[in-house]
Parts: structure tokens; sequence; C-alpha cells
């Protein structure tokens, strides 16, 4: 299953703006709440180690009957097990849910947690089409779509203006996907589309049922 981007990416947390002299910088750092829950941090343990053997019958087990797979009225776990084909070792499902599981996330509730930060964390008053969160540690802001152009700054957990959309979502994109963007002060350049998550990427909710957890929905867009 491949769903093509739209506009940016998300990523929660510790949201900081600063400015000092002619630089501003707009930064989401991440976060991640579920250790708060001893039972959400171990279900959560629990599914990492799923999605690394790619075990498709223990991931069936997590999903909700009436699962959420989009906007479209596609839901379900039938409509789930045949979107994602997750029975084949080399099905977007799992990097996909090893991106979403392993960038955090926040309670909603108790009893509710959604993944990733990017998602979960990421401030309201800005579009989430319109701009990306760094997650990469030390990544880039260039000059030019190449990785040996000069370096404009390096990127601390930065939310940049996409200039021209993105094509690919983060778990699709590859060493020579580059997209251009702006930072909060107006710096042009070009960022690595791995190094930078939109909000509106893949993101997963997870609800505790009769006590136990469950992932009730793994949707894309708005």
């Amino acid at each position: 299953m491949m769903i093509r981007l739209f506009g940016a990416l998300v990523l929660g947390a510790a949201l900081s703006l600063s400015a000092q002299a002619a630089d501003k910088v707009l930064r989401l750092a991440p976060m991640d709440e579920g250790p708060r829950d001893a039972s959400f941090a171990k279900f959560r343990t629990d599914f990492k180690a799923i999605v690394a053997r790619k075990d498709a019958g223990a991931l069936m087990k997590i999903v909700t009957p009436n699962i959420q797979n989009s906007f479209g009225g596609d839901n379900g776990a039938a409509n789930f097990k045949k979107m994602w084909k997750p029975a084949n070792a080399k099905s977007d499902v799992w990097p996909v849910l090893k991106l979403v599981l392993d960038m955090g996330g926040n309670f909603d509730s108790k009893t509710e947690f959604s993944a990733p930060y990017v998602f979960s964390a990421f401030p309201s008053d800005i579009d989430g089409f319109e701009a990306v969160v760094v997650t990469a540690d030390n990544a880039a802001l260039r000059d030019k779509p190449k990785a040996d152009a000069a370096v404009v700054r390096t990127l601390d957990h930065d939310i940049l203006t996409l200039k021209n959309g993105a094509k690919k979502l983060q778990h699709e994109a590859g060493p020579d996907d580059w997209l251009e963007v702006t930072d909060a002060a107006g710096k042009h350049g070009f960022v690595l589309q791995r190094d930078v998550r939109s909000p509106i990427d893949f993101r997963a909710g997870f609800k505790k049922i009769k006590g136990r957890w469950r992932m009730i929905d793994l949707v894309v867009g708005d």
C-alpha cells in the first residue's frame, strides 16, 4: 500500500519559540508520555517486538474489529488486512508502524494514547499541511538539494515551512529525496525528507479495552 503525501509532517512535544539577534527558531522537541503507564509501556514494548519480527498473526490480534483505516469508510480489521497485507514481509505496514511506535506520543486520557508525538503534540496554531518537523538529530539545512552542499545551519527539531509540498511519506523517503523549506527566520534551503515528518503522516491511536491495549486507528492525511 503506497499512499502519497500531501504536504506536511507531524511531531510533538516541548514547543519553544525563541528569538536572538536575527535568528528566530520554532521547535517541537520529541516527547513521550508512554512510560507514565506501566501497562501501556509493556504493550508498546511487546508491539515493537511484533513489528521487528513482522508477525502478522500477532498484529491482527492487536487490531480492533472496527479499526479506522482511513477517512473514506473502508474501516474494520478485514479491510486493514486487505489494505496492508501484513503476511507479506515487505508490506509497508512494518516500516510505518516502526516509525509510529519509535516516536513517542501523548495520552489523550487514562485509557487512550496517540502516536507519534509529531502528530499528538503538534501546535494547533500551525498549518500541518504546510509544515514538517525535524525528527533526526543534527539534521542539516543545505543551500542545495545535495549531500555535499553548504550547510545553511544545523537544525534542532525545527518546525519548517514547506515550499513545494512533499511527494513521499517519511517511511518511503530515500537518501536522495529532498524537501525545499524555510525556517522560522525565513532562511531558505533543503532538508532530507527522511529527516523530517509531517503531522499528517501516519499516526495511530491506542485504547485500553477490557483491560487490554488495542490499536483503534492507523490513518494518514486529514
